[in-house]
């Protein structure tokens, strides 16, 4: 075969027929020089021998590789190459639709053992040729993905891919390797703030969330506190009112008539007698050996009416606050005061040795009417 017509074949028919294996040739393009041999001519015949049906113009100045296939005069394992068959490599063709159309900015580093390279870019299923040599960007070179050609092209051999033969691929006289970076362009295609902006506004979410929830939280402290002052406020005054007895009538009245609660003042005015009928609990507790007695200030009457009202009530202040101070300490239960009155009761028929009053009048005099009952209940 005269080589002459077919420099990129040159060296890799003979490996072919002599080893019985495919070889690659060189890189090479067909563009039409001034003094090569064949020109546009050798360009269109090497289209057709490949069975490209494309406008040549398309691929013209474009890097290709011829792939020799030898021809065997037989199947079995003595068999020998008699020719070869040969096809051209279109790398640019051979990257075309390989991705969808939002892939975009992949850089395809071909390169050979004679360490020729020719860059390559992928936007979506087109394919551009850069140029000779390395054009990717050093700052993806840690995402790079490298394949071995013949190693891969040796993998797919088989009856599943129509190759019946399998022919072994020589890698010592050419071999191709693939390297595969990304750009910015797909970068920014998959590497975006879009992940940032939702991880801050869930944040700002939760922090929100955290705040209300402090917020009412705090509410309900304070109202639970106000609510709390309320009651100690509302069990102080009824237990000077009460007896400890009759205190816990009136709690647990309250309890056992959940009814009575949450009511309003015009509600009560409305059904105040309706409710003492059919809801109240009587709180009458009978006491069959009591003494209720009264304390009343002589002369007070005439006294008081030419006294100012503050020295009236200096007086009485004073008198009946050694009166409750007396009667803490001897068990007395106080009932009420009516005027300069100091209405007391004790659970005894008499009050010699059981309640001393100290108390001083305008006289000097102290005066004590004693009711001796049988009982006395106590409302």
């Amino acid at each position: 075969m005269d080589m002459g017509q077919y420099p990129h074949l040159k060296g890799a028919v003979d490996i072919s027929v002599k080893t019985g294996e495919a070889v690659l040739g060189t890189l090479f393009d067909l563009a039409p020089k001034e003094g090569s041999v064949g020109g546009t001519a050798l360009f269109e015949m090497v289209l057709q021998s490949g069975q490209y049906r494309h406008e040549g113009g398309g691929y013209l100045w474009d890097p290709m590789s011829s792939l020799i296939y030898p021809v065997f005069d037989g199947f079995g394992e003595d068999r020998k190459a008699k020719g070869v068959l040969f096809t051209t490599i279109y790398w640019r063709f051979m990257m075309r639709k390989i991705f969808p159309s939002h892939i975009k900015g992949i850089f395809c580093v071909i390169e050979n053992s004679n360490e020729k390279m020719q860059t390559y870019i992928i936007d979506g299923p087109e394919a551009r040729y850069v140029g000779p040599g390395d054009f990717h960007d050093p700052a993806f070179d840690y995402l790079k993905q490298t394949y071995d050609i013949v190693s891969e092209s040796e993998e797919a051999a088989g009856p599943d891919t129509r190759s019946f033969t399998t022919a072994k691929v020589n890698g010592q006289f050419m071999n191709y390797t693939l390297t595969v970076y990304p750009s910015t362009t797909f970068k920014s295609i998959y590497v975006n703030r879009r992940a940032e902006s939702g991880a801050y506004t869930i944040a700002c979410t939760f922090a929100v969330a955290i705040f209300l929830f402090l917020v009412y939280d705090l509410i309900v402290q304070r109202r639970q506190k106000i609510v709390l002052e309320r009651a100690v406020r509302a069990t102080a005054v009824v237990s000077s009112l009460y007896p400890a007895n009759v205190r816990e009538q009136i709690i647990n009245d309250e309890d056992t008539h959940p009814s009575k609660k949450n009511k309003g003042p015009g509600a009560f005015l409305r059904s105040a007698v309706e409710e003492s009928a059919s809801n109240a609990s009587p709180l009458a507790s009978k006491y069959p050996d009591c003494t209720v007695y009264f304390a009343d200030l002589v002369g007070f009457t005439k006294w008081s009416s030419t006294r100012q009202p503050e020295m009236v009530f200096q007086l009485l202040e004073a008198i009946f606050k050694e009166f409750d101070v007396a009667a803490a300490k001897r068990g007395v239960f106080k009932v009420e005061t009516i005027g300069d009155c100091y209405m007391a009761v004790v659970r005894a028929r008499s009050l010699v040795g059981i309640v001393v009053f100290i108390g001083i009048d305008v006289g000097g005099r102290l005066t004590l009417f004693h009711d001796h009952s049988s009982s006395f209940f106590y409302m």
